[in-house]
C-alpha cells in the first residue's frame, strides 16, 4: 500500500469514527485534536522546525474553532459566554504561541484546553451511563437551536438544554 493510500484509508476511519460517535464523543474528539497538536506544536518549536509548527499550529486552530461553533448560543446558560470567551482565549494564545515563538503561550493554551477537556470527559461519562436519552439532550448543538428540556431534567442537569451532533465537515484532522 503506497503513502497516499494509507492516508486514505486513515481519514476514511476517522471519518466513519466521527461519524459513528455520539455527539458528546465528538467534541472530546475535537479537545483531544486540538490538545495533540498544540504538544506537536511545542515539540516543533523546541526542535526549530516551522513549517511542522505551522502545520499543528493551524490543526489545533481548527478544532478550537469547531468548538466555538458548536457552542449554541441560544442556551441561556450562564457559562455559554464565558466557554466562548475562553476558547478565543486559547487561539489568541496559539496565535501568539507561533507567531512570537513561545512556548508559555502554548502552555498557556493547552493549560485551558487541558481542564475543560477533564471536565468534558466528566460530563461524558455522567451523560453516558444514563438510560438512552435523546441526543438532543447530551451535547453541544451545532447551527440548530437546542430543544426544550423538559422542567424536571432542566433543574437536575445544567447542561441538558444543549442539542443536537457537531458537523465534523470535510475537515482532515489525522496528522
Amino acid at each position: 500500500m503506497d503513502y497516499e493510500s494509507a492516508r486514505q484509508a486513515h481519514r476514511d476511519y476517522l471519518e466513519s469514527r466521527v461519524l459513528g460517535a455520539h455527539p458528546i464523543e465528538v467534541v472530546e474528539m475535537l479537545y483531544q485534536v486540538a490538545i495533540d497538536n498544540v504538544n506537536l506544536a511545542i515539540t516543533h518549536l523546541k526542535a526549530g522546525d516551522a513549517l511542522a509548527r505551522a502545520r499543528a499550529v493551524t490543526k489545533a486552530e481548527q478544532a478550537v474553532d469547531e468548538l466555538v461553533l458548536a457552542v449554541n448560543p441560544s442556551v441561556q446558560a450562564s457559562f455559554t459566554s464565558t466557554l466562548v470567551d475562553l476558547y478565543h482565549y486559547v487561539l489568541q494564545r496559539i496565535i501568539r504561541g507561533h507567531a512570537q515563538q513561545s512556548e508559555q503561550a502554548f502552555r498557556d493554551a493547552l493549560n485551558v484546553l487541558t481542564i475543560l477537556a477533564e471536565a468534558w470527559s466528566e460530563l461524558k461519562a455522567k451523560e453516558l451511563e444514563k438510560p438512552e436519552a435523546p441526543a438532543a439532550n447530551t451535547a453541544l448543538a451545532h447551527d440548530e437551536p437546542a430543544a426544550e428540556p423538559e422542567p424536571a431534567s432542566a433543574a437536575n442537569n445544567p447542561y441538558a438544554a444543549y442539542g443536537a451532533a457537531v458537523s465534523s465537515g470535510s475537515r482532515d484532522w489525522s496528522a
